[in-house]
């Protein structure tokens, strides 16, 4: 049954043909180039029940997410907003306001839609935050796997020490 499952997972992956990236962050221009919108990172500190959020604009996505989490789980923010961009839920949801204090450098007249981590059905969410943690999975294992620093010093100290003990185990 797992074989199954994550066969299915991994051809999920391998549909959307993403380059290989040490960062979800460098995948910004693949999905501005799906999206046919540029891709703006804004870090903007979030309410205790929305860790993330994208809002898409006719020429823009917005993808916000918290500055006070930790780097990991911001890049998890990011994987789950870009997830549901390269997924297409952006093109079937409503006009919805944005709250001024999520986004003071938008005119809210402008602003198509608002994708919030709360605000979806269940199976929409499942499969986007699977696709998030694949996404997350595959960048870790490239990390393991390479000998390119990240640019973070204490990524790279971390990830030299688990490298050895990940090839034991295989």
């Amino acid at each position: 049954m797992w074989s199954v499952r994550r066969r299915r997972q991994d051809d999920l992956l391998a549909e959307l043909n993403l380059p290989h990236v040490t960062s979800v962050r460098d995948l910004r221009d693949e999905v501005s180039r799906r999206t046919g919108r540029t891709v703006v990172l804004e870090p903007r500190e979030q309410t205790a029940s929305v860790c993330g959020a994208c809002a898409v604009t006719e020429r823009a996505v917005y993808v916000f997410y918290d500055p006070r989490t930790s780097p990991l789980h911001q890049d998890h923010i990011i994987a789950h907003e870009f997830s549901h961009l390269l997924l297409g839920h952006h093109e079937s949801r409503s006009l919805a306001t944005l709250a001024p204090s999520l986004i003071t450098t938008m005119d809210p007249a402008v602003v198509q839609m608002m994708l919030g981590r709360t605000k979806y059905d269940e199976a929409e969410e499942r499969e986007t935050e699977l696709l998030a943690s694949l996404l997350q999975r595959q960048i870790i294992d490239h990390w393991l796997r390479s000998d390119e620093p990240t640019g973070d010093d204490v990524q790279d100290r971390v990830t030299h020490t688990l490298l050895p003990r990940r090839e034991a185990r295989r």
